[in-house]
């Protein structure tokens, strides 16, 4: 990560770099966990994420997957442990809108830590393009 972060921050000084980035904030969404029986509950969390989009990929700061570009809006990433973890991440930039979708979902999550339930959400969040 630290790697993909020092290439991001020479590829940014590049001005002819195929690089977007935004900032998100005032994130709003719904959350599922399995120990509540997969009801969805109003949620949010910690504001200031920044999103940058390149031709080989991409990064979404706090996010410890690797990431993939589908398509020019959407970032996934991807990750298990081989022992029931599986955990997918999706950043999708509505730029007609401003406005960033992000959806999340985990399960096998005791295999890595027993207090942490499985869970799903979706959220959206304010965009603003850095220039």
């Amino acid at each position: 990560m630290i790697r993909f972060a020092v290439a991001m921050a020479a590829t940014l000084a590049t001005p002819a770099s195929a690089v977007e980035c935004w900032t998100a904030s005032n994130f709003r969404g719904q959350t599922a966990q399995a120990d509540g029986g997969y009801r969805f509950k109003s949620d949010s969390f910690a504001d200031g994420m920044l999103i940058c989009v390149t031709a080989e990929g991409g990064m979404v700061r706090g996010n410890d997957l690797d990431l993939v570009r589908l398509g020019d809006s959407t970032l996934m990433g991807w990750v298990t442990n081989g022992l029931g973890l599986e955990v997918v991440n999706v950043y999708q930039i509505d730029r007609r809108r401003g406005v960033l979708l992000v959806t999340q979902s985990r399960i096998g999550t005791a295999t890595v830590t027993p207090l942490l339930p499985d869970y799903a959400a979706v959220f959206v969040a304010d965009l603003a393009r850095l220039e």
